[in-house]
């Protein structure tokens, strides 16, 4: 990754919708540890979407660098929730309830605004790859996803960062799922 993507990682503007993609599951999970550690140091909650291949990795190089990460969840600083569990909550056959979608992000962040270090209402960063899920299968689905993100980044005025992989993919990210964001990086 090059010194721009380190310094968007590092240090996301409010509103921001950051696009990483990847092939190197490694890569992905220093980058969401960068995302994660910067703003945890910075007394920032930050919300960790993560599919169970990465929920390991990026827990393990958060405690490397040495996070409590139970005591962060205990306090609500950390809010570690599952992709592939908490899009079932919303999605169904390839169709999502914008309202349950809206609903169920708006309290994750909510609560995590709460519990941001030692001030209350403070900053919080989101990671997610729910989108990494259901983008092959569902493009239009993702967009739309995508879409409503944006939505969301734009009233809780947190940075966001989605994940995507191209592993055994022959081609980029689509254009319209690119244009969704506002850095990509890779």
């Amino acid at each position: 990754m090059n010194s721009t993507g380190i310094e968007i990682l590092s240090n996301p503007q409010p509103c921001a919708h950051i696009v990483y993609s990847y092939t190197d599951v490694a890569h992905l999970a220093d980058a969401v540890c960068l995302f994660t550690s910067s703003g945890l140091r910075k007394g920032e909650a930050v919300v960790l979407v993560l599919s169970d291949p990465h929920y390991a990795p990026v827990r393990q190089r958060l405690e490397r660098e040495g996070f409590e990460l139970a005591a962060l969840e205990e306090t609500g600083q950390l809010v570690c929730a599952n992709a592939k569990n908490l899009l079932a909550n919303f999605m169904l056959d390839g169709i999502i309830d914008e309202h349950k979608f809206k609903t169920k992000i708006d309290r994750m962040i909510e609560r995590a605004k709460l519990c941001s270090g030692s001030r209350k209402h403070g900053p919080v960063r989101v990671f997610g790859e729910m989108v990494d899920l259901i983008w092959e299968p569902h493009p239009r689905a993702t967009e739309r996803l995508e879409e409503l993100w944006n939505e969301i980044i734009r009233i809780h005025s947190v940075p966001l960062l989605c994940a995507y992989s191209l592993a055994g993919t022959p081609n980029a990210l689509p254009q319209p799922l690119v244009a969704c964001h506002s850095h990509a990086i890779s």
